[in-house]
């Protein structure tokens, strides 16, 4: 009995090793081999990549004043009525891909570029050569009435765009331009960066507040709202498409420069560098807006006005006053998307 005991006791252990040794090879079968990319695809297959180390670093912010604005695809059976509004609107809508030519033409083709959507206007005919004088930033007391003085006695007239703020402080040298018939236009309100282009994120409906503001000032104190415009510091690096569709639609035109005396360079520009520069700049010009600027410091700007005047004259120049019926001159700059 015992012995029959012992037989079974031996078997048992001899199975249990059998189970053992089954089991093992199992294991070994089953564990995992060394990746590799499955065939034919060894460029494209990529391990897991590891959690990066590095902490969130802030992204840098556009550099335009507006965000790309997102685009919109209409109706395809609204196209045509879309289409023919336009048409009958007289404002056309550039799709993508348009080159940009920032230019009025002077039969009153608007400027063109990707999603800008600006009416055609009407001009008037002009001389040959005709030159636009125009002062920036005042009235003020220092220097207006002397620049009224020299237009008078050269007989020319000229355009000034002022400031709602300096036509808040004097008013009577608003009314003494308008007296003597030169141009008058806006020139915002304040002229504050920080109001006119706010960051981060600088809106037309912020520039358009500006504006509104002024010519809320000049309609009080001479009954007119001009919608002759030039924007502080021009447009270059300021406007972007949407300004431009938001100051047209709002009736708008907006006028920069293609020949500077240059006395915004400098605190103090010597007399002589402001001529010399209008003589280097205006050759091969038949048509010129000229930046000025009317404030009491830019002493050096009277002193040489009735030399600036008197080399357009002996040029062939005849002087004309900005008004709707001119066609802008624009720079380039604010026509990106």
């Amino acid at each position: 009995m015992w012995i029959k005991h012992k037989r079974w006791r031996l078997a048992g252990v001899f199975l249990i090793l059998l189970m053992s040794i089954y089991l093992n090879g199992c294991q070994k079968d089953e564990l995992p081999a060394e990746t590799v990319p499955p065939s034919g695809t060894s460029d494209s297959y990529q391990q897991p990549e590891p959690a990066s180390q590095e902490t969130d670093i802030p992204q840098t912010p556009e550099t335009y004043p507006i965000p790309p604005k997102t685009e919109t695809i209409p109706d395809s059976s609204n196209q045509r009525n879309s289409e023919e509004s336009t048409t009958n609107s007289g404002i056309s809508i550039d799709p993508p891909g348009t080159p940009i030519h920032p230019f009025y033409g002077l039969d009153g083709t608007p400027p063109s570029a990707p999603g800008l959507a600006m009416q055609r206007r009407t001009f008037d005919a002009e001389p040959d050569k005709i030159a636009y004088l125009t002062f920036d930033d005042g009235p003020y007391p220092e220097s207006t009435p002397r620049i009224l003085k020299i237009l008078q006695d050269e007989g020319v007239k000229a355009t000034f765009f002022v400031l709602g703020s300096q036509v808040d402080k004097y008013p009577d040298l608003l009314r003494a331009e308008f007296e003597q018939g030169e141009g008058i236009g806006n020139h915002t309100y304040s002229h504050d960066y920080s109001s006119v282009y706010p960051s981060p994120s600088p809106t037309p409906e912020a520039f358009l507040a500006e504006i509104r503001q002024a010519e809320d000032v000049i309609f009080k104190t001479i009954g007119i709202r001009p919608k002759i415009i030039r924007a502080p510091g021009g447009t270059q690096n300021h406007f972007h498409i949407n300004y431009y569709n938001a100051l047209d639609a709002a009736g708008y035109l907006v006028y920069d420069w293609n020949v500077t005396c240059g006395d915004a360079s400098a605190p103090v520009v010597p007399a002589e560098q402001l001529i010399e520069n209008i003589k280097t700049q205006v050759p091969n010009k038949p048509r010129v807006i000229i930046l000025m600027h009317d404030t009491k410091v830019k002493t050096t700007t009277i002193e040489a006005l009735p030399q600036i005047i008197e080399f357009l004259k002996q040029q062939g120049y005849s002087f004309g006053v900005i008004t709707e019926k001119v066609a802008p001159i624009l720079f380039p700059g604010g026509f990106n998307s």
